[in-house]
């Protein structure tokens, strides 16, 4: 049967032939619900999706920061005492902190030391940390030649 056929036209409007029923409000309150659930994990997705790219950025800089930050530090001349004359450092980031942390080889005990130590070998670690939170920990190590 064509649509046409199917509705007639009154004076208050289309007016349903053959005994064809309409939907019920529990049917379009179903539809309805399904929709909004499709769209909240629509939404929920997306946001996720938003959250982990900017983790990725935030983890990609501070890997790019810390290697620069030991880069020049390896291009520099050997510091016998870093703490008084220290290591060059990277141009500051906004948001982003580095922390170079240097430890000294002890060849009598064969182990690295905090305090200062001159035995011709440094452990140097960096830390690259944003709003507090450390995202980056890498070390390398710097010999007097």
């Amino acid at each position: 049967m064509s649509l046409f056929h199917a509705f007639s036209l009154t004076k208050k409007g289309f007016r349903v032939l053959n005994d064809e029923e309409g939907t019920t409000l529990v049917e379009e309150l179903v539809t309805v619900a399904i929709i909004g659930i499709g769209i909240v994990i629509l939404v929920a997705m997306i946001t996720t999706g938003v959250i982990g790219v900017r983790q990725v950025d935030d983890k990609v800089l501070a890997e790019s920061l810390a290697r620069s930050q030991l880069e020049i530090i390896k291009d520099a001349a050997y510091q016998a005492d870093p703490v008084s004359i220290p290591y060059p450092a990277v141009a500051p980031i906004p948001n982003y902190s580095v922390a170079v942390g240097i430890e000294y080889w002890n060849a009598s005990s064969s182990t690295f030391v905090a305090g200062v130590w001159n035995d011709g070998l440094q452990k140097i670690t960096v830390t690259v940390s944003s709003a507090g939170t450390p995202l980056v920990q890498t070390a390398e190590y710097k010999v007097d030649r």
